[in-house]
């Protein structure tokens, strides 16, 4: 039996017709766009330190650069990379996977910072308590539903007890936010199962011998309302290091840290500005080679979109010289150009 060809033509068009609808639909269901986003930040410094000794500079203070590949509506893959001058070479900052993105409970894995902590801060230099940040090859298991928000996280680190080369790092966290046109708040609580493990930490405890796990934990607090805003957090060690791993006054150091700001908002001369006064202080964390107290105060202006001048003092407070510091003051400006883009 003969098939007539224009039978042959409509068949071939109703097929292809399908099939493009079908890779259209599939491309609509899965390829939901890729965004790039990141910022430049560079700094003029000045410098008084401990010791009287003054020093300035020049520098690119950061540089972040972030793609997030949102490859179907419920898949994102996040990959960043990091620059500071004379501290981080060019590196890989995040590199995870998101499943389910877009629904309240989701999974992530790859490298990246766990939520220890929360860092909030008007000013230019970081706060006292970002030493407990840590960045880890992790997987965290979440959920964000109507304000509130939760995970549970794993890893291995850098640390080790007894020797133990084996995923037997965890830690939770706990909060809840809500925002509207003129108020908003952020609390939460966090727990990591060894602080030595954070970015402030690890590096003094690296491969030491008869390491014993210190628990951590946080609690913050961010509240804004209208032109007015205040931001404050506490981070500890629940117990003692051993004095061989990091000491303080000859025993075994317990690490404090906490940071408390506000802040106003406003209007200048067609400006959005910004200007806030903190105080952070630290507990026995002389061996992170953090001052005592620091005094801050921060003026910041958007000169155009999504580019801001920001000029900040601080002052610091070593310690004692009886718990080992010099007793001195110390204390330092910057002035910062920073674009988002």
């Amino acid at each position: 039996m003969k098939v007539k060809p224009v039978v042959i033509a409509t068949l071939v068009s109703l097929t292809s017709s399908q099939a493009l609808l079908a890779v259209d639909l599939s491309v609509e269901e899965i390829l939901t766009g890729i965004t790039v986003s990141g910022y430049v930040q560079t700094e003029a410094r000045y410098n008084n330190d401990f010791n009287d000794v003054d020093s300035s500079d020049i520098v690119v203070d950061e540089i972040n650069f972030t793609i997030d590949g949102q490859v179907h509506k419920f898949a994102k893959a996040t990959l960043s990379f990091k620059y500071e001058e004379d501290n981080t070479p060019l590196e890989i900052d995040n590199a995870y996977l998101t499943l389910n993105s877009n629904s309240p409970l989701y999974l992530k894995a790859g490298q990246l910072y766990v939520p220890f902590g929360n860092f909030s801060s008007n000013m230019v230099s970081d706060p006292l308590t970002k030493f407990a940040e840590a960045r880890e090859s992790a997987a965290q298991f979440g959920i964000e539903t109507g304000g509130f928000y939760s995970s549970l996280y794993g890893f291995n680190g850098i640390t080790q007890d007894d020797a133990r080369n084996t995923i037997d790092h965890y830690g939770m966290n706990l909060g809840f936010g809500q925002s509207s046109d003129n108020m908003g708040f952020d609390i939460g609580i966090g727990y990591i199962s060894d602080i030595g493990d954070s970015g402030g930490l690890e590096g003094i405890i690296e491969n030491a011998t008869d390491y014993d796990y210190v628990d951590g934990a946080n609690a913050y607090v961010n509240f804004n309302a209208g032109a007015f805003s205040f931001m404050g957090e506490y981070i500890a060690a629940l117990d003692n290091f051993k004095s061989q791993h990091i000491a303080f006054n000859g025993d075994g150091a317990e690490p404090h840290a906490y940071n408390a700001e506000i802040g106003l908002n406003f209007n200048l001369a067609g400006y959005n500005t910004t200007v806030a006064v903190g105080y952070q202080a630290t507990e026995e964390a002389l061996a992170l080679q953090l001052p005592e107290s620091r005094i801050t105060g921060v003026l910041s202006t958007e000169i155009y979109t999504n580019t801001s001048l920001s000029l900040e003092y601080a002052l610091n407070e070593d310690y004692s010289e009886e718990d080992g510091g010099t007793g001195e003051d110390s204390s330092s400006a910057i002035l910062q150009l920073a674009v988002r883009f």
